[in-house]
């Protein structure tokens, strides 16, 4: 009799187009583990992305245990990293007994097998799924064989999803390595907290912020080197921004980030209080911005773009990241001149700041 004959009948074609039917990262993720436990039994899972580029994966998906989602970890520990080195699908017999396991010790699943299974994509291991404690008699080669099938038709389907909905932080990164004229600064960028998704209106506001940090960073000192931290909070996204230029304000020019200012209190206030930058002593330039995870859907402000044509060109800059000094000379103006834009361009959109000025009007397709 098969190990499955208790359980509803598993579809691999039924599950496959579940899989398929909405190319977000996290909904084919979750609908993968769906499917992973009606085919085993299982009583917990997890999927892990692999960053073979800096030795570590990252707990994305999880359903049935709560095994520090969201964390990375280097890529030979736990059953993720059992599989990786293996490139191939492993059973562990008690998974209690594996080294860095993260199971929490009173979980049920901790002393039981597991399986853990690498998706592949033009032969680079890309993701891990394991499952937790399946059901007897699902762990035989057939068994193994038909979970490999099921967790290898995800790969597509995961890669689509990255084009479509890409990690803030691999946003960040291909800004910097894709620049026309060659990257200005070098950019290490980190994530901190549970990894959330952030809307694409957002990530672009995000990933314009850190380049024109990087652009004023490298009118300091050519190709520096900048320090990014993207902070998951509970009720939005922190993104750090740090050069490592220790000079004083003074030697960086009247000027120090080509913003139109000459002080960090003038840098302040232009900001609104949504974004800060600070020189701290010994330390650096450090750039601060607090945005949503999304944008709500428009309400009242819905139709046409109410600017007039000087503050969309003005706007477009903004998105771009450009300073007052950049805009200004752009289109051939004087920076107080683009400041009284950039002032009616926050009125208009009911913005404290000129980041969330970018985000509203991406959030009513004014841009």
């Amino acid at each position: 009799m098969s190990p499955h004959a208790a359980r509803p009948e598993f579809r691999l074609d039924e599950a496959v187009a579940d899989v398929y039917g909405d190319l977000r990262l996290a909904p084919v993720l979750r609908r993968l583990l769906r499917h992973t436990s009606r085919l085993t039994g299982s009583v917990a899972g997890s999927v892990s992305l692999i960053d073979a580029d800096r030795g570590c994966y990252v707990k994305v998906a999880e359903y049935g245990a709560s095994c520090r989602l969201g964390h990375s970890f280097p890529l030979d520990e736990g059953a993720t990293g059992r599989a990786f080195g293996s490139r191939r699908p492993v059973v562990i017999p008690d998974y209690g007994q594996l080294r860095a396991g993260h199971l929490a010790a009173a979980h049920p699943a901790r002393h039981g097998p597991a399986a853990a299974v690498p998706i592949w994509w033009r032969g680079e291991v890309i993701a891990v799924s394991v499952a937790f404690a399946p059901a007897a008699g699902t762990l035989s080669p057939r068994g193994v064989d038909e979970l490999e099938a099921l967790t290898q038709s995800a790969a597509a389907a995961i890669v689509e999803s990255g084009r479509r909905d890409p990690s803030l932080a691999a946003l960040i990164r291909r800004r910097f390595a894709g620049a026309a004229d060659g990257p200005v600064a070098h950019a290490v960028v980190t994530e901190a907290g549970v990894v959330r998704p952030v809307s694409p209106e957002v990530a672009r506001v995000a990933a314009d912020l850190v380049a024109g940090a990087g652009r004023a960073a490298a009118r300091r000192r050519p190709y520096p080197r900048l320090h990014v931290a993207i902070v998951y909070r509970p009720h939005g996204l922190r993104v750090l921004v740090q050069d490592e230029t220790t000079g004083s304000v003074a030697a960086s020019g009247a000027d120090p980030l080509g913003m139109g200012t000459g002080t960090w209190d003038e840098l302040v206030r232009l900001a609104g209080g949504g974004i800060t930058v600070e020189q701290v002593h010994g330390w650096g330039v450090l750039v601060r911005a607090d945005l949503p995870y999304s944008v709500g859907a428009p309400h009242a402000r819905s139709g046409p773009a109410p600017f007039t044509p000087r503050e969309a060109e003005v706007l477009e800059l903004l998105r771009q990241g450009l300073t007052y000094r950049e805009m200004a000379s752009r289109l051939v103006l004087s920076a107080k001149t683009v400041e009284k834009h950039v002032g009616a361009i926050m009125r208009k959109t009911g913005a404290s700041n000129r980041t969330a000025a970018v985000v509203t009007a991406l959030g009513n397709d004014w841009l």
